[in-house]
């Protein structure tokens, strides 16, 4: 069982990360991964619901997910338990694979140990632009609600352009959440 068996590689690999306080929390997580073919892979966790749900002990389950509806929706508030297929282990409607982590924070930092996880379906998908775009312009909204940056307002307005031009019908939903979000339109 290594991190590339569930479909993580070296760099950054943008996930649904669930962890569980009140309710379940959902929110999109970075895995930065060194080794593919380790079980060892780390996460800046930024002050949130997920990292309070850390330091109580939850448990922390990656979803791998392709929806950019999925992403952009969860990237302001937590999904309802509609969204999912299972909630023990809670994987979300759709997800191509999920892998539960042992965490250990670490300042900023969280280190993470691969415990055990699953391929859930396989799928063949090119590479979306738009989808990309979608995952990009979310990490600048998710900062932008905190700071209002003039700098970040115009990366999300670039990342507008390309999920406009290159999205589907789902990146295109996903950018209505965005603009929403922001406010930026």
């Amino acid at each position: 069982m290594r991190l590339k068996d569930f479909g993580l590689q070296s760099g950054i690999n943008e996930v649904i990360v669930i962890t569980k306080g009140e309710k379940l929390n959902t929110a999109p997580i970075g895995i930065i991964v060194e080794d593919e073919n380790r079980i060892e892979a780390k996460a800046r966790l930024y002050p949130s619901h997920t990292r309070e749900n850390v330091e109580k002990g939850s448990f922390f389950i990656a979803n791998i997910v392709r929806d950019p509806l999925i992403f952009a929706m969860s990237a302001f508030e937590d999904l309802g338990e509609e969204f999912f297929e299972s909630l023990n282990p809670p994987i979300i409607k759709d997800a191509l694979a999920f892998c539960e982590f042992e965490v250990r924070l670490k300042g900023l930092f969280a280190d993470l140990r691969l415990l055990r996880g699953d391929i859930i379906r396989k799928e063949v998908r090119a590479i979306n632009r738009g989808f990309n775009a979608v995952i990009e312009a979310l990490v600048h909204a998710t900062r932008f609600v905190k700071n209002q940056s003039p700098e970040l307002e115009q990366k999300i307005r670039e990342c507008y352009a390309i999920i406009e031009k290159c999205g589907g019908k789902r990146e295109k939903q996903a950018l209505e959440i965005i603009k929403e979000k922001t406010g930026i339109l």
